[in-house]
């Protein structure tokens, strides 16, 4: 059974004319003959009584007529939603973050989610190992976080912007009013760091161990928000990115010397899957966004 009988059947149903129909549809009246024959032989039941002036349907062909108009609707919904799809008006995309990436990604998701209503957005907070399988099986379609701590020869790797990490903590605290600390500036002080293997705690794992003095850590946490809760109710300090605070006006981050150098993010793909255009569109307003900030931040 092909689309274009059933096409040619609905059609002669409605006008009740194979010529009708021949004309309508801008082709030969034998040829709907001939589909409209080749349908019937198929289906092994006559469909049309054949008159001299009209061809009204059997009773076999009034059982098919709502089912062929459904399946000919259905189809039309499916290409209707392609092309949608295409032009980036439905569809999900399944974006992985590791668990410091929120503060990066927040304004995009929520400006994304704003332009293109009909996109669905899976998002998926886990360590970098579990992303970098989810992204070899497809079950994400982009990850975002630093260069991963090994090479994988699948994954194809696009900068998307930079940062600078940053001693975060109250408003009101007493160093709060500097430009720059140093590692020597925050020895008398209560640190709450991230937990070692995330990539800010990597970024100072080896200053940590070396000449930096006798840094006074009270606690390690793997959750970013639990760890800034617990700067804006104590006297403690954190070492996060600048933009972890975005939205939080109570906190204030002031760049540590010897944590001079930027840090940068990637968006990273599985080479062997076609991008969706969805999330082509999401990684360029990324970038848009990220400019902004640095630049009103002059990073």
């Amino acid at each position: 059974m092909e689309i274009r009988q059933l096409k040619y059947f609905v059609k002669v149903a409605e006008t009740g004319s194979f010529s009708e129909t021949s004309r309508q549809m801008c082709i030969s009246q034998s040829a709907v003959s001939q589909q409209i024959k080749a349908l019937e032989d198929e289906l092994g039941v006559q469909l049309f009584i054949r008159q001299s002036r009209n061809v009204p349907l059997t009773e076999n062909g009034k059982e098919l007529l709502p089912l062929a108009r459904q399946v000919l609707s259905f189809l039309s919904d499916c290409n209707e939603r392609l092309n949608a799809l295409k032009g980036l008006l439905c569809g999900e995309i399944n974006i992985g973050l590791t668990f410091s990436m929120e503060p990066f990604l927040r304004e995009t998701i929520i400006d994304f989610m704003k332009q293109y209503p009909r996109v669905l957005i899976n998002i998926y907070y886990k360590g970098i190992n579990e992303l970098m399988e989810m992204l070899r099986e497809s079950e994400i379609d982009v990850l975002f976080s630093m260069k991963p701590p090994v090479y994988y020869d699948y994954v194809d790797s696009q900068p998307v912007t930079e940062y600078h990490l940053a001693a975060i903590m109250r408003s009101n605290h007493v160093l709060a009013n500097r430009s720059i600390l140093t590692f020597k500036d925050l020895e008398r002080h209560w640190l709450v760091l991230p937990e070692k293997g995330i990539r800010e705690r990597n970024a100072i794992e080896t200053l940590l161990q070396t000449d930096t003095g006798k840094l006074n850590v009270r606690s390690y946490i793997n959750d970013q928000n639990a760890l800034l809760n617990i700067i804006e109710a104590t006297n403690c300090i954190s070492i996060l990115a600048e933009q972890s605070i975005k939205d939080r006006p109570l906190l204030k981050g002031i760049r540590i010397s010897e944590l001079y150098t930027p840090i940068r993010v990637y968006a990273h793909f599985n080479k062997d899957v076609i991008h969706k255009n969805s999330v082509d569109v999401f990684l360029k307003m990324l970038k848009e966004s990220s400019t902004l900030y640095a630049i009103r931040n002059r990073i």
